[in-house]
C-alpha cells in the first residue's frame, strides 16, 4: 500500500530530524493488518515495537461509546430514558443564562439529561472556553477536561460536577470531553461493575484486546511527550498514571493501547468482528449535528465533519475520533479499510500535526 509507505517515510524523517522519538501506525482491512514502528519509546531509549503501549487520551471515547451501546443492547440502559435515577447529582440541574454569567444568574433545565446527550456531548456541561466564573469554577473543582483520569473518585468528581450549573440546556450545544467521564459514572452505576470490568467483559475480551486497559507494561509504554527546542521532552504525568489502576477509570481518557489492538477495535466498527449489532453500528455512525451544536463544536469538529455517538463522521463517511497526547484511529465503512496512528507527541507539535496530515493519505 503505497500510501502507508510513503506516510512511514514521512514519520521516519520527523524522527530522524528529532521531531518524534519514536512512532507506530498500522492499516487493516479484510485482508488483515499492517502494522509498522519506528525509532524508540522515549528520547534515547528502547526501541518501538508492534507490541509498544500507547496512551491512547481521546481515543478513549469511541471505546466508551461503543461499551454504552452494548450496555443498551443487553437493557441496562435506553437511549433517552434521564440518568437522573443513576446520577442523582444530574437530577435537578440549573442552567446559566449565559456561560460568562455569574453562578447564581442560573434557570431551570427545561429537559432531563439522557445517556444520547451524553454519547453527543451535549448534556450543557464539557469543555468551556468563554471566560467567566464557571470555567474558574471547574478548574478549581479539578472537573475541567484534562489529557488525564480525574484525580478523585467517581463520586467525588459527580459531587463538584453536580454542584455547578450547566453552561448550556440539555441537548441544544456541543461541548466536549465530560461527558465521556460521567458516562463511566453511569455504566458502572447502572450495572454494578466497574468500568475496567464492563471494557474487559464486553469490548476487551471479545475483540482480542488483550494490551489494552488503564495500565501498562512499564518496559513497553511509548513514554508522552511535548515539543520543545531541540526536541521532545517527556509530559509531566500525574503520580501513578498509566502504572497504577486510577482512583477514576475515565472513558474520556486513560486507557493505553496498540496498534494491533487499535486497528481490531477500528475494523469492529466498519465489518471486522464486532460486539455491536448492526443498528447500533449504525447509530454509531450517523451523525447528529444541528447548526448551532455545529457553531460550539467549533475548533474541535473540522467545517464539513459531522458528530455521532462519540465519533467524528468526516466528509468521506469515515469514522474516529483522535487524542491529545498524539494518536488518531479512523475506519471507512464503504471500504472496511481501518487506520491507526500514534507520534507520541502531543497535537500542538508540528511534528504531529504534519504526521495527521499525511494520515488521511491511507484513505484516499
Amino acid at each position: 500500500m503505497n500510501a502507508l509507505e510513503d506516510l512511514t517515510r514521512t514519520l521516519d524523517r520527523l524522527q530522524g530530524a528529532g521531531e518524534l522519538a519514536g512512532w507506530a501506525v498500522g492499516v487493516a482491512d479484510a485482508d488483515g493488518a499492517r502494522p509498522r514502528v519506528g525509532g524508540a519509546l522515549s528520547p534515547g531509549g528502547a526501541p518501538m515495537t508492534p507490541a509498544t503501549q500507547v496512551a491512547l487520551s481521546s481515543c478513549t471515547k469511541p471505546i466508551g461509546g461503543v461499551l454504552a451501546l452494548r450496555m443498551v443492547e443487553l437493557g441496562a440502559l435506553t437511549l433517552d430514558e434521564p440518568v437522573a435515577p443513576w446520577l442523582p447529582e444530574l437530577a435537578e440541574p440549573r442552567v446559566l443564562v449565559g456561560p460568562e454569567a455569574d453562578l447564581t444568574a442560573t434557570v431551570p433545565a427545561e429537559r432531563p439529561i439522557t445517556l444520547r446527550h451524553l454519547l453527543t456531548m451535549t448534556p450543557g456541561f464539557g469543555w468551556v472556553s468563554e471566560p467567566g466564573p464557571l470555567a474558574d469554577a471547574l478548574a478549581r473543582e479539578q472537573v475541567a477536561p484534562g489529557p488525564f483520569c480525574p484525580p478523585m473518585s467517581p463520586d467525588d468528581f459527580m459531587r463538584r460536577l453536580g454542584s455547578l450549573p450547566l453552561a448550556d440546556q440539555p441537548g441544544t450545544a456541543w461541548r466536549y470531553h465530560t461527558s465521556s467521564d460521567v458516562l463511566g459514572v453511569l455504566l458502572s452505576r447502572a450495572t454494578g461493575s466497574s468500568v475496567a470490568e464492563l471494557l474487559a467483559e464486553h469490548v476487551l475480551q471479545p475483540l482480542g484486546m488483550t494490551d489494552t486497559g488503564y495500565t501498562a507494561h512499564a518496559s513497553r509504554l511509548a513514554a508522552p511527550l511535548a515539543p520543545e527546542e531541540g526536541g521532545p521532552r517527556p509530559v509531566e504525568l500525574p503520580a501513578g498514571t498509566y502504572v497504577d489502576p486510577p482512583p477514576f477509570a475515565s472513558l474520556a481518557t486513560g486507557l493505553v493501547s496498540t496498534v494491533p489492538d487499535q486497528l481490531a477495535f477500528l475494523r469492529s466498527l466498519v465489518g471486522g468482528p464486532t460486539v455491536l449489532s448492526p443498528g447500533s453500528l449504525a447509530a454509531l455512525r450517523t451523525g447528529t449535528l444541528t447548526d448551532e451544536q455545529r457553531r460550539t463544536a467549533a475548533g474541535f469538529i473540522e467545517p464539513g465533519c459531522d458528530w455521532a455517538l462519540t465519533v467524528e463522521v468526516r466528509p468521506g463517511g469515515q469514522v474516529g475520533w483522535a487524542g491529545g497526547l498524539g494518536t488518531i484511529g479512523y475506519a471507512d465503512p464503504a471500504t472496511g479499510r481501518a487506520a491507526f496512528l500514534a507520534t507520541a507527541v502531543t497535537v500542538d507539535s508540528p511534528a504531529t500535526i504534519t504526521a495527521f496530515d499525511s494520515f488521511w493519505g491511507l484513505f484516499d
